[in-house]
């Protein structure tokens, strides 16, 4: 099987997958959780409950309040507590249901059987209105309504699902584990998004550092037959499982500035939004769980995990109950160490998107003083978009917004190929991201 990558830029650091081999745990309930309104791209929900209600395990508790948002469900059965605003990890207060345990009683409809279901719907508009009834978004990061996501409009025309495995930030393995655990689910899923796409051609990419993940993803795709879906293997290289590096990669398409992938005929969903998409569609459950990597370079081998967790339980009861937080944790990360956010609030909640509680030491956060730029050019060459960060820097520095949006500060990523590459230990990301964000508010307040 030959190896495809994108074509600019990347960089190759040290993948540290640690928790490998750390078989999927389901993580116990506590006796209390907090429901995030405002865990999906989008315009948070709205609640449908008030306090005192009963509620069930995936009984709807908010319900969307636009086009860009998603329904949510309780991950419990118990009785709503209070609703009210509530720290997320950043900090920022967000509209929280919080319900107190009481068992574990499923809403009726729910198949919680771990038979296979292959047969795919027919229907194509019954299909998507199952995947916005069960909330499902794209958790590769974005949390993107995913019914929004596989219905670009009369006009699109998808040739190309590409369902990302890639899985490039370093630590993380919780895709990786899905895909060895679970793989024949992850297969029936791209395959409803396909038929859902009118049948276009199906690739699943999988990054090479992930042999047992490309041969179990392999022998489902061979075992269930399915026509038009293909593995292939992505070199390892960061970062991979960007939307349009992986377009480039499988396609060799390069979306423009301020376009998006339908626009050159790719939809890219994650392995784990494949897998959920085959639970809403074939047993009718919502998205109220996901698996989390609690990982790090000071956490012991024999401390490791990945955990199937509900939407909700505070970070610091996973923490807990992992063992507690290292003694030398110098930083606290949700995602990777490359894009992920600090955390800031350890009694934040998680959400669906939520991947893993990272535990970095002082020697992987350790920041060196800032030199000046020598103009050597490495983090142009690093950069997966062609963009030239130095300049950016100095744009941002100076305040030139015209001159930024000239520049396409609007197309970075935010992935930190430019400061990872940086010898001169320039905080380019960080004002960068700074300065994007302000054109971006300029070009919406334009339109």
């Amino acid at each position: 099987m030959r190896k495809i990558t994108f074509g600019i830029g990347g960089v190759h650091p040290d993948d540290a997958k640690i928790s490998r081999g750390c078989a999927i745990e389901i993580l116990p309930l506590p006796e209390t959780v907090y429901v995030s309104m405002a865990q999906h791209l989008g315009a948070p929900a709205n609640p449908v409950v008030a306090v005192g209600d009963s509620v069930k395990v995936g009984q709807v508790i908010a319900e969307p309040a636009g086009f860009i948002s998603a329904f949510v469900h309780s991950p419990v059965s118990g009785t709503v507590k209070s609703i009210a605003p509530r720290k997320d990890m950043m900090g920022n207060n967000v509209m929280h249901v919080e319900i107190a345990v009481e068992g574990d009683e499923w809403a009726e409809g729910i198949d919680l059987s771990s038979t296979l279901v292959k047969e795919i719907p027919s229907d194509r508009a019954a299909i998507l209105d199952r995947i916005k009834a069960c909330g499902i978004v794209g958790l590769g990061g974005a949390t993107f309504p995913t019914h929004v996501k596989l219905n670009p409009g009369p006009d699109a025309h998808p040739e190309c699902l590409i369902v990302n495995g890639a899985e490039c930030e370093p630590y993380l393995t919780s895709d990786f584990r899905i895909m060895v655990e679970r793989p024949a689910e992850i297969v029936v899923g791209a395959a409803i998004m396909k038929k859902v796409l009118g049948d276009c051609r199906c690739v699943i990419g999988i990054e090479e550092n992930k042999p047992e993940a490309i041969s179990s993803i392999s022998k489902a795709v061979a075992e269930l037959g399915y026509e038009g879906i293909e593995v292939v293997k992505l070199k390892k290289k960061y970062p991979q499982g960007g939307e349009k590096q992986l377009i480039d990669a499988v396609m060799k398409r390069q979306v423009a500035s301020g376009g998006l992938p339908i626009s050159v005929g790719a939809v890219v969903q994650n392995v784990a939004t494949a897998l959920a998409v085959y639970e809403a569609v074939q047993k009718n459950k919502p998205l109220i769980s996901n698996v989390l990597t609690v990982t790090g370079d000071c956490l012991p081998a024999d401390r490791q995990h990945n955990y199937l967790y509900r939407i909700g339980i505070p970070l610091s009861y996973i923490a807990q109950y992992a063992g507690g937080v290292p003694k030398d944790a110098a930083k606290l990360v949700s995602g990777g160490p490359m894009m992920g956010r600090s955390i800031v609030n350890l009694d934040a909640t998680t959400v669906k998107g939520s991947s893993s509680i990272l535990y970095l030491s002082q020697k992987a956060t350790k920041r060196h003083a800032p030199e000046s730029c020598i103009r050597c050019g490495r983090c142009a060459d690093a950069c997966p978009m062609g963009l030239e960060p130095f300049h950016l820097y100095r744009l941002a520095k100076a305040g030139d917004m015209e001159q930024l949006e000239a520049n396409s500060v609007q197309d970075c990523i935010s992935c930190g190929c430019c400061q990872y590459s940086c010898p001169g230990f320039l905080p380019l990301l960080d004002n960068i991201n700074i300065a994007k964000g302000k054109v971006l508010g300029i070009i919406k307040a334009r339109k």
